[in-house]
């Protein structure tokens, strides 16, 4: 054979070598792709399959997970595992199973399982708010099967919610013409920049806002509150920050803006790791509002708790009116006399993680206390009227006020009108009125 021969024969041998390589190659890739594409199975793969899954939501009384399983033997615990995205703790509802499964074709069983209502023992759920969870199943011979993590929008399907982006925010609404809300977006989108500068945030997480028509529409979504706080309505929005979420209702950009400040606020402070104080929180959102016109400490300073005790918002209708006012005046109180370059400071020690008693010493050389005792003599702000009486300071406090003075000058107005109307016009014999055609 000569040297020419043996060459070919040897580059023959080395191109069917590669080609058969190849094809195991592709072969191996093929297998490990449709591998990751299937459920991760346990012991006994195969035994169990879970051929479909859904969700059944009846906002907001009710959610459902719904899965269709097969399995060749009896299945003896089912389980649908969930937790609130970002959340460390999982919690799970199973079903009760039958004592037997009914073959519905072939030798495999099929069972549809609705796993209870998971609103009823959770946590106040906003609209909004993602759910990841995964499947669980066994069977009376030992083989198991755990799906892979998936993720489900919880959601008000009550209404067709359309979108508009402004800045960080998307702004959800209904049945609101969108000439309208075009017209808040580049306003909106400004005041959030302004709150992202003061903040020094040099990214926003986006967020999203779901803007209701009324107090009735809101009232099924927003979290549960007491019977006076409800019937007066005292909180037109609400923020989640461990969704991204906030509620409000109409479309007010104080409302929308104050709101927003609470999610941007807390990814500001989310590395600190402590909560943030309500004084804080309220008071910064309601000071950022277009338009705020806070109240001056000594206007304020005779009423209410002291800073100490107002860690979280409570107490009757006036008491969280008050509360919200002296709130925005001692934010107020640290950015306008102190500036705004201590109030970051302040900020960037507690999201070192200080507490707030060393926060204000290391940057304002006071404490808790000491603000407290300087805002109180402070006189910058508005001032109390001679009434005493206060105007409210947000959008979200004393609707019934307005309600009823408004409801005070129709029937005043109707009356009015009747009287002049019985002036100018003389009565017919039989004693009503009449108009000249």
């Amino acid at each position: 054979m000569d040297q020419h021969h043996s060459r070919r024969c040897f580059l023959g041998r080395s191109i069917l070598a590669d080609t058969v390589w190849s094809g195991v190659v592709l072969v191996f890739l093929a297998v490990l792709t449709l591998a990751t594409a299937l459920p991760v199975f346990g012991q006994g793969a195969g035994a169990i399959r879970l051929v479909g899954e859904d969700q059944a939501l009846n906002f907001p009384d009710r959610l459902e997970f719904v899965a269709t399983v097969e399995s060749i033997n009896q299945l003896v615990q089912a389980r649908v595992n969930y937790r609130i995205v970002g959340s460390r703790a999982w919690t799970y509802a199973s079903v009760e199973l039958p004592q037997e499964n009914g073959p519905e074709s072939g030798p495999q069983n099929r069972s549809t399982l609705r796993f209870g209502n998971l609103l009823q023992d959770s946590v106040h759920l906003p609209p909004g708010t993602n759910i990841e969870y995964y499947y669980s199943f066994s069977d009376r011979a030992g083989n198991s099967l755990e799906t892979q993590l998936n993720t489900f929008e919880y959601f008000d399907n009550r209404y067709q919610w359309q979108e508009l982006d402004a800045g960080p925010l998307t702004l959800l609404y209904h049945d609101i013409s969108q000439s309208t809300v075009a017209g808040l977006a580049d306003q909106l989108a400004e005041d959030l920049s302004r709150v992202s500068s003061l903040l020094q945030l040099q990214q926003v997480d986006p967020f999203r806002g779901f803007v209701y028509n009324s107090f009735r529409e809101a009232a099924p979504a927003f979290p549960n509150q007491s019977r006076t706080i409800t019937e007066q309505q005292v909180f037109h929005g609400f923020a989640f920050p461990s969704s991204g979420v906030f509620l409000g209702i109409g479309l007010d950009s104080r409302i929308i803006v104050h709101e927003s400040a609470h999610l941007m606020l807390q990814q500001s402070l989310e590395s600190g790791g402590r909560p943030i104080p309500a004084w804080l929180d309220e008071g910064f959102a309601s000071y950022v509002e277009p338009g705020s016109r806070p109240y001056s400490g000594q206007s304020l300073s005779s009423q209410g708790l002291p800073l100490r005790a107002m860690s979280v918002v409570s107490g009757t209708p006036q008491g969280i009116n008050y509360f919200y006012l002296k709130s925005e005046s001692v934010v107020a109180y640290l950015i306008e006399e102190h500036g705004v370059e201590s109030f970051q400071r302040f900020l960037a020690s507690l999201r070192r993680g200080n507490n707030v008693d060393l926060a204000l010493r290391t940057t304002y050389g006071f404490d808790l206390a000491g603000l407290e005792a300087n805002w109180a003599t402070s006189d910058s702000g508005r001032s109390r009227s001679a009434s005493g009486r206060f105007n409210p300071a947000t959008p979200f406090l004393l609707f019934n006020s307005w309600f009823l003075s408004g409801l005070i000058l129709i029937v005043v107005t109707i009356v009015s009108v009747r009287y002049v109307i019985r002036k100018i016009r003389p009565p017919s014999d039989d004693g009503s009125f009449y108009w000249d055609e």
